[in-house]
């Protein structure tokens, strides 16, 4: 049976002509919500790159995901193991109108997670015309967890977001999303560490004394490079707006006054927030910050991962993901659209499960 909520957002949202060629494929309307019924073509690679501060290649798997018309496909084996019957294996590329090009939308994962974990909200921007990508971040996912890992890991995080961006850009010419994807203006979401990594990229300034003390107490210590290297911006000037779930950048990283270079627009996410979720919301509002609190919400109510719950897991996602899908749209595609508007400044009540405070108000 149909989720009433679906039912509800379904209603309101009228389909839009094609967009004119060489023009956006998505059209700036509030993207309809279907997180179990969605599908969309995806594909895996593998990228590299090298770190600034040791020289050494790293090497990151990277997938994506495009709209298609195909009407069955072979389902993704996320590590292996968790198979995706809504996301199809080289399924056909099939952009709304010819010559548009999509927006783009990167995921980040959470710790001991994988790409493909975002895939129930990453669809819902892929069927309104955006491609999706995101990568395994190595040395931290279900199967190849490093421990301990080095301080630095949160900078190869964020950096393994910019290398994703740049497979993206460097497609070769017979891949069928050659030139066919937006780089320049980037929305960036993730869960968790994930999430962590979305406030990196939003500009907060590592502070140095903090850094020289987690250098000093780490267990596995810090060479003076690496402790150098948060002095360096790892944040990607394509990257316009992050939406951290659940997941926040400590006091141990940026002191209050780091906030002050916050420089991109915030939905900062949550599940029954406590005290924590409160403090991290208050240390960013400096920024434009929207935080949406999930009532009954567990930490796993923003992926593909069940676990158990007080909040229905479909009811979850798909608040979530219309927070999510609304935001990209209006930071990214900078839409008008009335009810994509009226969502974000509270108007439209998503459901009485989600709490929403906006800094400035």
């Amino acid at each position: 049976m149909a989720n009433p909520l679906v039912l509800l957002l379904l209603a309101g949202c009228d389909v839009d002509p094609e967009p004119a060629a060489g023009g956006s494929c998505a059209t700036g309307k509030a993207p309809a919500i279907d997180v179990e019924g969605a599908v969309a073509g995806t594909h895996a690679s593998t990228t590299a790159y090298t770190v600034p501060w040791s020289g050494e290649t790293r090497e990151i798997a990277v997938h994506s995901w495009y709209p298609t018309a195909d009407d069955s496909g072979t389902a993704a084996r996320w590590l292996d193991v968790f198979e995706d019957e809504n996301s199809w294996v080289d399924a056909g590329f099939a952009p709304p109108s010819e010559g548009c090009k999509a927006p783009l939308v990167v995921y980040s994962h959470g710790s001991q997670a994988w790409a493909g974990n975002g895939s129930p909200i990453l669809r819902q921007l892929v069927n309104a015309g955006w491609v999706a990508a995101a990568p395994d971040h190595t040395g931290n996912t279900l199967t190849q967890n490093d421990d301990p890992k080095p301080e630095t890991f949160p900078l190869l995080r964020a950096l393994d977001v910019r290398a994703t961006v740049d497979w993206i850009e460097a497609l070769p010419d017979d891949d069928p999303l050659h030139g066919r994807v937006d780089t320049s203006r980037v929305f960036l979401f993730g869960h968790s560490y994930g999430g962590q990594t979305s406030w990196i990229h939003g500009g907060p300034t590592f502070d140095p004394a903090l850094i020289a003390e987690k250098c000093a107490t780490s267990a596995v210590g810090c060479t003076a490079e690496e402790e150098a290297a948060f002095a360096t911006p790892v944040t990607d000037p394509r990257v316009v707006a992050v939406a951290p779930l659940d997941g926040s950048l400590g006091t141990e990283y940026v002191s209050d006054t780091g906030w002050a270079t916050l420089d991109r627009p915030v939905l900062y996410m949550t599940a029954s927030g406590d005290e924590g979720d409160a403090a991290a919301f208050e240390r960013a509002s400096a920024g434009e910050v929207t935080w949406v609190d999930l009532l009954g919400g567990c930490h796993e109510s923003f992926t593909a991962t069940v676990l158990e719950c007080d909040l229905d897991k479909t009811l979850g996602l798909t608040v979530a993901a219309t927070y999510v899908a609304d935001f990209g749209t209006r930071t990214v595609l900078g839409s008008t659209d009335a009810d994509v508007l009226a969502v974000l400044d509270g108007s439209t009540e998503v459901s009485d499960i989600a709490v929403m405070t906006r800094s400035g108000d």
